[in-house]
C-alpha cells in the first residue's frame, strides 16, 4: 500500500512503531512518550508530502537498513530523508535494471517493493520519456 493510500491517523501510529524500534536500533533510550509522538507526526508529515507514492514497505525497508548504514546515530528529519532517498534511489535503480533486462542485479528487497508498485513503473517511463 502507498502512503498516499493511507489515513493520517493510521500513518501516525505506523510511525509510531517506525521510531520507537529505529530509536532502540540506534541504541538510545527515549521514554518521553511525547517526543515520540512529535517525531511520528513529522516523519508522518515527510512521508506524505515527499514520498507518497513509496511503499509502506519501503518505508520500513529504509529504517531498518538506516541504523545499520550511519555513522549518525541520531534521529531527526534530515537523517531519515537521508535513508528515504536512498531507498526510493534503490527502487528508481531497480526500476532502470529491470528495463534493462538486468533483474539479477536488483536485490530482493528492492525486487519484492518492485512487484507490489507497478504504479512506479508508470512513474519511471514517464520521466524517461521526458
Amino acid at each position: 500500500m502507498e502512503i498516499s493510500e493511507i489515513k493520517q491517523n493510521d500513518l501516525e501510529l505506523k510511525c509510531v512503531g517506525i521510531i520507537t524500534q529505529c530509536l532502540a536500533d540506534l541504541g538510545q533510550k527515549d521514554n518521553d512518550a511525547e517526543h515520540k509522538v512529535m517525531l511520528a507526526r513529522s516523519l508522518a508529515k515527510d512521508l506524505k508530502y515527499k514520498y507518497s507514492t513509496l511503499p509502506m514497505q519501503a518505508v520500513e525497508l529504509a529504517f531498518y537498513k538506516g541504523p545499520r548504514d550511519t555513522e549518525l546515530f541520531v534521529l531527526s528529519a534530515a537523517t531519515w530523508c537521508k535513508w528515504l532517498n536512498t531507498i526510493k534511489r534503490e527502487v528508481w535503480e531497480g526500476w532502470h535494471h529491470f528495463e534493462l533486462g538486468n533483474s539479477h542485479v536488483i536485490q530482493k528487497p528492492i525486487m519484492d517493493i518492485m512487484k507490489k508498485q507497478p504504479k512506479l513503473l508508470i512513474e519511471y517511463k514517464k520521466k524517461l520519456n521526458g
